[in-house]
């Protein structure tokens, strides 16, 4: 029941039943506090365990879903793990989806959501930015919007499995097409042309493989070996050294796409989250 032979509408359907399941699966421990909020009218979660409780440290968190599913539901056991890993609170913005809501909508969503934390205590240099897949596209391209709002940059961020080339030209989508389970390239094609319908795809906003990293804070990034949209992270990750970002990249060999988010099933994901911790909490 390949993904790639179904059109747009049912993949979103059996994405959506596929997260829901790994939301039911979850266990968040009874020391972990989850809050719902609205930060300048968006939603959002905090996911506050215990070593995290009294400070002021954020890890803002964008869900993957090819822009068209998951919630925080589908993205709570990792942002529990997270916050204990960074000893940081962890915010899941849940971001408008398409259909209904087209490119720049989700970036506004996470500029709202950013700009609320710096006006109520919350100081860039204590903030991070996260995200997997589609997630790790609005780490980026959020940032990219903020410094065209001349707004402060956070202290770091990690991508993890980003799906930051839109216009699809990375040669792992050829090299590793028979080795993805998760991300076949038709789901992804179709995605991208519902999220920025009659737009330039190799525009920077939603292709950030192709931005400029000047005055990015220090970047992690994750791809698994054989997924598909390792190019997309390896761009990233010279396109950073070409403007002089602090950028690590770690390559988790036969790991699935985005990985960590199904942490509680694969010991590689509980490490990635723990070193993902690490480096965010080194930064902030």
């Amino acid at each position: 029941m390949a993904l790639a032979r179904r059109n747009y509408p049912q993949a979103k359907t059996l994405l959506n039943t596929v997260l829901a399941a790994v939301g039911r699966l979850s266990h968040i421990p009874s020391s972990v506090s989850c809050t719902t909020a609205s930060l300048n009218a968006v939603p959002c979660e905090w996911i506050i365990a215990s070593e995290a409780k009294e400070r002021q440290r954020v890890i803002v968190y964008f869900h993957g879903g090819v822009f068209a599913v998951g919630s925080p539901n589908s993205h709570r056991d990792l942002a529990w793990r997270l916050s204990e890993a960074a000893a940081a609170k962890v915010l899941l913005v849940d971001y408008r989806l398409t259909p209904e809501h087209i490119f720049p909508a989700a970036i506004d969503d996470g500029i709202g959501v950013y700009q609320w934390l710096l006006e109520n205590g919350y100081s860039a240099p204590h903030i991070a930015f996260a995200g997997d897949s589609a997630g790790g596209n609005l780490t980026l391209s959020v940032m990219l919007k903020a410094r065209q709002l001349s707004l402060p940059l956070p202290a770091a961020s990690a991508c993890l499995s980003p799906w930051a080339d839109l216009s699809h030209q990375g040669e792992s989508i050829e090299r590793n097409q028979s080795q993805d389970p998760l991300m076949p390239v038709s789901l992804l094609v179709n995605a991208a042309k519902v999220y920025a319908p009659q737009q330039d795809l190799s525009a920077p906003l939603l292709s950030p493989v192709f931005a400029d990293y000047v005055g990015f804070p220090p970047l992690l990034l994750y791809a698994g070996s054989s997924e598909i949209l390792l190019s997309d992270a390896t761009r990233i990750q010279a396109q950073a050294e070409k403007a002089g970002v602090k950028v690590s990249l770690k390559i988790w060999k036969n790991q699935l796409h985005a990985f960590p988010v199904f942490a509680r099933f694969i010991p590689e994901g509980r490490k990635a989250i723990q070193l993902m911790g690490a480096f965010i909490k080194s930064n902030m």
